[in-house]
């Protein structure tokens, strides 16, 4: 896929790999929108000095009719979906509420379920698109104190696998699952640094290595599809 001219909708893209993800895109010449909740300064900075547009949404609370009324009025085209919004909860597997279970499921799983419905068939029905679903190793190794997000994410994986299916030919999804990048921005240093001592790779990965990743598969031709590509330096080995 060429870039150039294509449109991208990134959700979460305000901060963080969703920002880095955005700024890429555009400066590859996409026109971009960026989803975002509560990250209203970054999201603003992001229309006003670098571009992109912005689309204010709380995933948690979000309907589905009125997701789909939102996108055909205001995203009625992408060429290209990533989504990279998530919740990211820390919370012990006894104590899990039922909100925070519905909410961790409705922003990692529903939404880019619907997001693939949505755009999926137009994309199809366009003759190409690229779908990008950013998970993460909890997918295959389930995290005990984010028991919710880790389901989520290994619900993920099905559902990159079934779209990919669904869509092909002319529709290539796939996921990214990124270990170490960018910690948590509630994760002290300590715990950072003996994950960090757990890495094969002896450190953790780089933006500029997980925009290589996304380039792969948006850049790389049609004939990957259906797949996760594990970005973590090794980690999942030595779990």
């Amino acid at each position: 896929m060429l870039l150039k001219g294509k449109t991208a909708f990134i959700t979460g893209g305000a901060r963080r790999l969703g920002r880095a993800m955005a700024l890429h895109l555009k400066q590859a010449g996409c026109t971009v929108i960026v989803h975002y909740n509560r990250s209203t300064a970054d999201a603003l900075s992001l229309q006003n000095e670098d571009g992109c547009s912005i689309f204010q949404a709380d995933f948690a609370m979000l309907r589905i009719p009125e997701l789909r009324k939102r996108l055909q009025q205001e995203i009625p085209v992408a060429d290209i979906l990533i989504n990279n919004a998530s919740i990211f909860n820390r919370s012990k597997w006894e104590s899990i509420s039922e909100e925070q279970w519905d909410q961790e499921l409705a922003v990692n799983l529903k939404i880019p379920f619907f997001l693939c419905q949505f755009y999926g068939p137009l994309m199809k029905a366009a003759g190409g698109g690229k779908i990008i679903n950013i998970l993460d190793i909890a997918a295959e190794r389930p995290y005990l104190h984010y028991l919710p997000y880790s389901v989520a994410r290994a619900g993920g994986v099905s559902l990159t696998r079934a779209f990919a299916r669904a869509l092909a030919p002319e529709v290539q999804v796939n996921g990214i699952a990124p270990g170490t990048i960018l910690l948590p921005e509630h994760v002290r240093e300590e715990v950072g640094s003996d994950i960090i001592e757990r890495i094969p790779a002896g450190r953790a990965g780089t933006v500029d290595e997980l925009l290589h990743a996304l380039d792969f598969l948006l850049l790389g031709g049609d004939f990957v599809t259906g797949q996760l590509l594990i970005l973590d330096g090794g980690r999942t080995l030595t779990w």
